[in-house]
């Protein structure tokens, strides 16, 4: 038998011996805030830590311990609150480091000129994870090889190919077409890389089986098959992947409004997706010629018949839209505007050249003038008066405006087109982004009353974020990516490194460096906001990565929040992934 004063013995030395190794280990404060997954070497690299202290910091080789750079970080107040401020932009030499401000670090991270390659490619890997169809990626092929039945007479189409667009099964034409631009731009940047050439046009090619089919004779595209028909998420669903029935057999759908009985006959099985057959809206119809006509462009050395296809689609849309459309508002016109140069770039047609100096000369009519110390040079949607905004394209004027310079260098306009670039960047883009320590760009300008967070400036309120309601409303990642497009095209053209900078700054909030040093590119960083893999279907989307979250979203107050596994937040969604991509392809390329 074992003495009881023994027993308390033992049990007393090793409760004293936990409590030493709990006294010995160490909490690290990794708060210092920085893109998580790096800089390419010639970048500005900006780190963060909240507060109002000022602090010497090291940027401490992460193999070897050494202290590759010292500096101070500054106080400095903003718009998300009090932050010190780093700069360690004069650090260029390639390696791995972390930084060590007090009894603060950060996350290693890497500089390199090809930091971003790792992400590019788990892109591309998401989207060959989305594939719809049968296809030997997609995370569970085959799927949905028996699309579709169209809405409007009944009968089998086939619009099989593509993405899913999101954490679901829909394939909404106005946002997975994205995809086809940003992987474009993506494939442009990296000619010269056969592998990555490769890989990103057979991704190009799967996508766009589905726009194609997409497309009705009179060269307008359709909305989309899998969205909701009837009622929410009534055709995101799995199938049974069998066109019909052996017996051929009438299978009847509830009509929708408007729609009638002998219109809702599907032949087939019950279980086929149906096919919004009316057009898909004017920035999507856009956004189709754009990608077309890109790919009429790209796939010339590649499949020139395929090649031709693609560009004869593109002109067959635009047409259609010429008919139908007169582009007045700065959206529409923006949109209308990269699809004449696009068309132009691809066929040196002057009628296309002609169309982008008319639309160009439209949207300079709807840019805010100068006026004293106000803040100009933003748009107005229409000649109401209303600022524009959009949570998808962000600057995206100021992208057209760039791309139409690049094409026509000499032409008689190039002064007011340079003007109108000059006009957006100093008097609002500069001036708008200095108002927060992370120089990320607001979602746009109000000008009645404070859409809330109390933020003003001359005489327009504004906000980062959508503001939350009920019904919609998604983060910030297109909104910030796709102004970074922007911003590093403008900063090219201008010769303005500053513009450079803050294009850079936008990726860095996206990857990491943001109140909540959440990474919103999965498979990249740390603090991923919790997946939201759908809700109204088994198997659900699981985590893939490459994806790129909607973006952090923001309160009443407009402070950033990460939510709780939503889907304004949480969820994969084409325009945002596809964004991200074009940013770190166009960033890597001005770098190299």
């Amino acid at each position: 038998m074992i003495p009881i004063l023994f027993v308390v013995a033992l049990f007393l030395s090793l409760t004293v011996a936990t409590v030493d190794a709990q006294r010995l280990s160490r909490d690290l404060n990794v708060e210092v805030l920085i893109n998580q997954a790096g800089y390419l070497p010639q970048a500005e690299k900006i780190c963060l830590l909240k507060g109002l202290n000022e602090y010497t910091f090291q940027v401490i080789d992460t193999e070897t311990g050494e202290i590759r750079f010292q500096g101070k970080m500054t106080q400095n107040s903003g718009d998300f609150g009090a932050y010190a401020r780093g700069d360690f932009s004069a650090l260029s030499t390639p390696g791995n480091y972390y930084i060590e401000a007090d009894t603060f670090r950060s996350y290693p991270f890497e500089i390199s000129p090809q930091v971003y390659s790792h992400a590019q490619h788990l892109i591309l890997d998401y989207f060959s994870r989305q594939r719809c169809g049968a296809s030997s990626t997609g995370y569970l092929t085959p799927c949905h090889t028996d699309d579709g039945i169209r809405m409007d007479n009944g009968k089998h189409q086939n619009v099989t190919g593509g993405w899913h667009d999101a954490s679901d099964l829909r394939k909404w034409v106005g946002a997975t077409i994205y995809g086809m631009i940003g992987l474009s731009r993506c494939l442009e940047f990296n000619m010269r890389d056969r592998t990555m050439r490769e890989r990103i046009a057979k991704e190009l090619q799967w996508g766009n089986q589905y726009f194609l089919h997409m497309q009705e004779p009179e060269g307008f595209v359709m909305s989309y098959i899998g969205g909701d028909v009837q009622k929410h998420s009534d055709s995101n669903r799995w199938t049974d992947n069998r066109i019909g029935t052996d017996d051929g057999a009438l299978e009847m759908v509830k009509p929708n409004a408007g729609i009638s009985q002998a219109d809702m006959l599907i032949w087939g099985s019950q279980d086929d997706r149906i096919i919004r057959t009316d057009p898909l809206d004017f920035t999507g119809q856009y956004n189709f010629i754009i990608a077309q006509a890109r790919m009429g462009r790209l796939m010339k050395r590649i499949d020139r018949a395929y090649a031709k296809r693609c560009l004869d689609a593109a002109e067959k849309c635009f047409n259609w839209c010429r008919q139908q459309d007169k582009p007045e508002r700065v959206g529409i016109i923006a949109f209308s505007l990269q699809a004449a140069i696009e068309l132009y770039r691809s066929t040196k047609n002057k009628t296309y050249r002609d169309q982008a100096v008319t639309l160009a000369r439209n949207l300079e009519k709807l840019q805010a003038k100068p006026a004293g110390d106000s803040i100009y040079g933003f748009y107005f949607e229409s000649d109401s008066g209303v600022p524009y905004q959009n949570i998808w394209n962000g600057c995206l004027e100021l992208i057209s405006l760039c791309e139409l310079t690049e094409t026509f260098p000499n032409h008689a306009d190039q002064a007011i087109w340079s003007k109108m670039i000059k006009n957006y960047c100093n008097g609002y883009l500069k001036r708008i982004t200095t108002r927060n320590n992370f120089n990320i760009v607001p979602l746009g300008l109000y000008g009645e009353s404070d859409p809330g967070g109390n933020r003003k400036v001359g005489s327009y309120w504004y906000r980062y974020f959508m503001v939350p309601n009920p019904e919609w409303w998604v983060g910030i990642n297109a909104n910030l990516a796709s102004s970074g497009v922007a911003l590093s095209m403008a900063s090219k053209l201008l010769n303005d490194p500053e513009l450079q900078a803050m294009a850079q700054h936008q990726l860095d909030w996206i990857l990491g460096s943001n109140p909540h040093q959440s990474s919103t590119l999965i498979g990249i960083g740390h603090h991923h906001p919790r997946h939201f893999p759908g809700s109204t279907f088994l198997p659900r989307t699981p985590v893939i990565y490459g994806a790129v979250m909607n973006g952090l979203g923001g309160n009443e107050k407009d402070q950033p929040i990460i939510g709780d596994g939503n889907w304004q937040i949480s969820e994969y969604w084409t325009p945002m992934v596809s964004y991200t991509l074009w940013l770190m392809a166009e960033l890597s390329n001005i770098a190299n």
